[in-house]
Parts: structure tokens; sequence; C-alpha cells
């Protein structure tokens, strides 16, 4: 950052806070005044957003490493107890659980699982008469319904008729402002 923008911002923290609460934007040189201050403020905010990134990706980095080393243990271990699991499975097949002061596991049946391809299945479907198993989502075409209806002045929605349309409401938005410094 510049030091025209450093000193920018040291005047905005000198500032009391009865200054700040009677000031107001009367004329061109306190508008220009006011987004000078903005610029600097956008400024620092630059600065510390790229300080923090570099310093988040370090530290990233190495939570990246000592998790990734963690995983690894964890699979070492994991691998035993199944090979273990494994083990006491083919002694005795009625063999569910073992329980120890530091952790247990369970063998569970598993149902079996159903791996589809829509595409495909909703083609099948379609082509053995079987559309009664294809769902059909229904939903509004929200623009041909704005060109086909009229909103009334209180934001209702009303058909060529002059009936109202349930299900939709218009909100009226006053003015946005938006504000963009030079930086």
């Amino acid at each position: 950052m510049n030091p025209l923008m450093q000193e920018e911002l040291d005047e905005i923290e000198q500032q009391e806070i009865e200054e700040r609460q009677s000031f107001r934007v009367t004329d061109l040189d306190s508008l220009n005044w006011v987004f000078r201050k903005l610029a600097a403020i956008e400024a620092k905010k630059t600065e510390v957003n790229k300080l923090a990134a570099a310093e988040i990706c370090r530290i990233q980095d190495y939570q990246k490493r000592e998790l990734d080393k963690l995983a690894r243990d964890e699979e070492f271990f994991r691998t035993h107890i199944s090979a273990y699991a494994s083990m006491r499975k083919e002694a005795d097949p009625k063999f569910k659980s073992e329980k120890t002061p530091y952790g247990s596991f369970t063998l569970k049946k598993q149902q079996p699982k159903w791996n589809y391809d829509d595409a495909k299945l909703v083609s099948w479907l379609e082509f053995n008469d079987c559309e009664d198993l294809v769902r059909i989502k229904k939903e509004p075409a929200k623009s041909e319904i704005k060109k086909m209806f009229v909103v009334t002045d209180s934001g209702e929605v009303v058909d060529p008729n002059g009936q109202v349309v349930e299900g939709i409401q218009v909100e009226f938005r006053g003015d946005e402002l938006v504000i963009k410094p030079e930086v």
C-alpha cells in the first residue's frame, strides 16, 4: 500500500466519534474526500487479504501433510483390524464383534446395493412399456409465465382474463446503490 493510502487510513482512525456522526457529504469536494477514504480502505483490505491468504496457504499445507500422515497410519491399523476380523470370521462363522477397553468392531450384514444408470434405465423402461415406473418432475415455466401474465400495482399477478394467479407474489424493490471506489 502506498504512503498516501496509509495517510488516508491514519486520518480515518484519528477522527473522533462525534466528528463521524456529524459528517455529511455536501458537495463534490467532500464526496471526493469520501471516495479517497474508501479507496484507502479497499487498498488496506486487499493487503490484509493477501497476507492472510499467504498464511492460510501455509497453514493448509501443514494441515494436509499432517492429516495425510495420520490417514496412512490409520489405514495401516484398520487393515490389521480387518485381517483379524476376517481370521475370526473364518474360524467361527457366527462371529460378529469384538470389544476392548479402547474400541470395538462389529461385522454387519449389508443389503445388496443397486447401482443405476438413470439414462439407460429410463430408455429401457420406456421401450418396454413400463412408463409407470418413470417419474416426471413438474415445475412452472417461469420465463413463459412472466411473458404471459401481468403484474398489478399491488404485486399480484393476473392472467389475460383478469383472474389472480395463485402462487406468485411480485415484490417491488427500490434502486440498489452500487458504490465503486477507484483503487
